[in-house]
């Protein structure tokens, strides 16, 4: 008697045979840890068993943490490992990371977790409601930035075919805009807090500030800013890998600044590469223990909470714009991709209405005398 097609030897793993229908039958590691089910397979079996094939290599080798194939989770831990995630910059890295694997998986969608909940079958109802869970304990930026990080990995896992290219739950979602940060330093500011510093025994948070003054560079690449690159005349910075131009001599009260940092590190036996070195450690700074040490440096100045290192950048921006600089000359100074990008960190100011103004009236002048000799057309 021939024997039963379910019992051949080259059956896969995890298949059963019911009334001539196959399916494939997970294992209960499988369905208590990743909520998996029995899925039909139809009733030829060359496809069904390839199908449970498929299904046993994608599931079988999951460890008890590794998210269920087809999962939010599993999407987003996907372009975590993919190649456009090892694009993207160190910092941005960091914040993707967060967002992927500590905020979105734990909100509640339904009755489960929103990263146990199937990635296709998300709607924009639920990215809605997550908006609002996030904004309520977040705050509106680290609501906004959370879903445009997921519209992002939604668009990439569509163009792979992990998700519905039709359905992208987070596109679309009139979120209400967030205002724009407005503070920058004054140069009195500038001064009260390099003054306090250096009282408190760490000139090199001074230093710090005073190149982010006026070079306008962020606080990763003022850190990370070495001799050799200023030496060069080049700097490379850690967000985006453009090298940009940078000229010390241009600002001579800088100038002074840093020759003497050289100074201080060449005759007192400090054998670092950067510029910018704790005293503590004579190595440079880590970004939490200078943010830590900016910030106590900054209360004891009597300076506001609200006024950041980053707003150092756009000061400086400001302090060009007023002063002239066009679009290009912003980005180039600021090491900024796009002139377009630069525009955003200029705060707008009263020099610069009153520039634009008086570009506009002299433009009118001239016309006018044209006009009164004749030669306006």
């Amino acid at each position: 008697m021939a024997s039963e097609p379910d019992a051949a030897p080259d059956r896969p793993q995890h298949v059963k045979c019911v009334k001539g229908r196959w399916y494939w039958d997970p294992p209960d590691r499988l369905r208590r840890s990743h909520g998996l089910k029995t899925k039909p397979l139809g009733a030829d079996q060359a496809a069904a068993w390839s199908l449970a094939r498929t299904l046993n290599r994608d599931h079988l080798a999951l460890g008890p943490g590794a998210p269920a194939i087809g999962s939010v989770s599993w999407l987003l831990e996907a372009f975590l490992a993919s190649d456009r995630f090892a694009e993207l910059a160190a910092s941005t890295q960091r914040d993707y990371r967060w967002i992927a694997q500590r905020v979105l998986p734990p909100l509640p969608v339904a009755s489960q977790e929103l990263g146990r909940y199937p990635a296709t079958s998300i709607r924009p109802r639920h990215a809605d409601a997550i908006h609002a869970l996030l904004r309520a304990e977040h705050g509106a930026s680290a609501a906004h930035y959370a879903c445009r990080v997921a519209r992002r990995i939604w668009h990439w896992g569509a163009r792979r075919e992990m998700v519905d290219a039709a359905m992208n739950p987070w596109a679309g979602m009139e979120l209400r805009g967030i205002a724009p940060r407005e503070q920058r330093w004054t140069p009195a500011q500038v001064e009260i807090f390099r003054t306090k510093a250096r009282e408190e025994g760490s000139a090199s948070v001074a230093l710090a500030v005073s190149i982010a003054y006026w070079f306008g560079h962020r606080q990763a690449d003022v850190l990370g800013l070495t001799w050799s690159a200023l030496d060069a005349g080049e700097v490379r910075t850690r967000k985006t890998q453009r090298v940009a131009p940078v000229d010390v001599a241009a600002y001579p009260e800088l100038e002074i600044e840093i020759a003497a940092e050289r100074a201080r590190q060449k005759f007192g036996g400090v054998a670092s590469t950067h510029v910018v070195v704790c005293e503590a450690t004579q190595r440079p700074w880590e970004r939490h223990g200078f943010g830590h040490e900016f910030r106590r440096l900054a209360r004891l100045a009597g300076l506001p909470d609200d006024l950041q290192f980053r707003d150092l950048r756009a000061t400086a921006l400001t302090e060009l714009s007023d002063a002239g600089a066009d679009l290009i000359a912003l980005s180039t100074h600021s090491t900024h991709q796009t002139p377009a990008m630069a525009r955003r960190y200029v705060r707008r100011t009263a020099a610069q209405f009153s520039q634009a103004a008086g570009l506009r009236v002299a433009k009118r002048g001239k016309e006018s005398e044209l006009c009164g000799l004749g030669l306006d057309r």
